[in-house]
């Protein structure tokens, strides 16, 4: 089971906050971790509590949310901004926001906006790879591979990549591609 999003909602009207915390509720791996009020509580609640995921209003007393994102350390949450004003979202994504959200929100759209984060969470094809072949590396020296209707046990040190297709693990060598057994 991957480990849960933890979302701070950040918004200074707090039935806003109240309708976002209890539209996130049913949401699979999803912990609000907290709440803001106001820009200045919104960055010291970032720094305490660190979270993936901000639910960012833009006008607010104080600064904005956009100058919130703007002076947040790096490596910053992802940013999903809710707001009621449209005239935003150009500076929102060039703060790398991961959506746009107006209001009134929908669960629809927040729901999309969510699986937007949970694919950002996911690792990279290639991070994936890399741990696949850092376990190979230290547990094997050997693998089987099939050819048409054989297997063949081939040295690791002989393997030069691996490739995917269609779910298929590809095993290439100096001389050849095969295919990992599927267990």
């Amino acid at each position: 089971m991957s480990k849960a999003i933890r979302v701070l909602v950040v918004d200074d009207e707090r039935t806003a906050r109240d309708r976002l915390r209890q539209m996130l509720g049913p949401l699979p791996d999803l912990e609000v971790v907290g709440e803001a009020e106001s820009s200045e509580d919104a960055i010291a609640r970032v720094e305490e509590l660190h979270p993936d995921l901000v639910l960012m209003d833009i006008q607010m007393p104080g600064c904005t949310g956009l100058e919130v994102v703007a002076c947040l350390p790096q490596p910053r949450p992802k940013v999903i901004f809710c707001t009621a004003f449209d005239q935003y979202a150009v500076d929102a994504f060039e703060l790398h926001a991961v959506d746009y959200l107006l209001k009134p929100v929908s669960r629809m759209r927040l729901a999309q906006a969510i699986d937007r984060v949970r694919e950002l969470e996911q690792p990279k094809a290639d991070e994936q790879l890399e741990r696949v072949m850092h376990t190979v590396r230290g547990s094997t020296t050997r693998l089987v591979a099939r050819t048409a209707d054989r297997y063949r046990v081939v040295p690791l040190q002989e393997v030069v990549y691996f490739s995917s297709d269609g779910g298929l693990t590809g095993m290439h060598t100096a001389e050849r591609c095969y295919v990992l057994n599927p267990r």
